[in-house]
């Protein structure tokens, strides 16, 4: 029962849900009506809880692998590569900006970490990194970074707003 990966990672989850649940009951609740600032956090907690316990019971009874079986045959040097990437991303996000940010995560991604035809993995990037930036600036309305190399650009300056 010990070693199940589902009762560890269970147990993760509870701790992760109790904590943002108690983070959103300091941060006042509200009402339905009017909810506070903690509202969401504290509903979301309650249901990362919930889930977690579920997960937790399936540990108890004894179903799920075993701890050590859980990360046997993982490929550790695409996981290092792809935090790596991650951090990087967000060192040069406000530099670079979102779009030239994005359009190189998603390269690196599908042409170093998990290797896709070019004639695939070009246009997938384009498009998705244009794509959420569109969504996001001009549907949603977000104010994303434009990157400061884009000064002095005119070429560019549809990625300015």
């Amino acid at each position: 029962m010990l070693r199940r990966a589902e009762l560890w990672g269970g147990l993760f989850w509870l701790a992760v849900g109790a904590f943002v649940t108690w983070q959103g009951w300091l941060l006042e609740l509200g009402t339905l009506r009017e909810p506070g600032s903690g509202f969401v956090f504290f509903w979301l907690g309650i249901g990362i809880s919930a889930l977690s316990v579920s997960i937790v019971l399936a540990g108890v009874r004894g179903e799920g692998p075993v701890l050590g079986e859980l990360w046997r045959g993982a490929r550790w040097r695409n996981v290092v590569m792809v935090i790596s990437a991650l951090i990087a991303f967000g060192f040069l996000f406000q530099q670079l900006g979102f779009v030239v940010c994005s359009l190189a995560l998603l390269l690196f991604l599908m042409t170093v970490v998990d290797p896709v035809s070019p004639k695939l993995s070009i246009p997938i990037s384009l498009v998705a990194s244009v794509g959420v930036w569109y969504v996001l600036e001009k549907v949603l309305l977000v104010q994303l970074p434009k990157g400061s190399w884009l000064e002095g650009l005119p070429y560019l300056s549809w990625l300015a707003g």
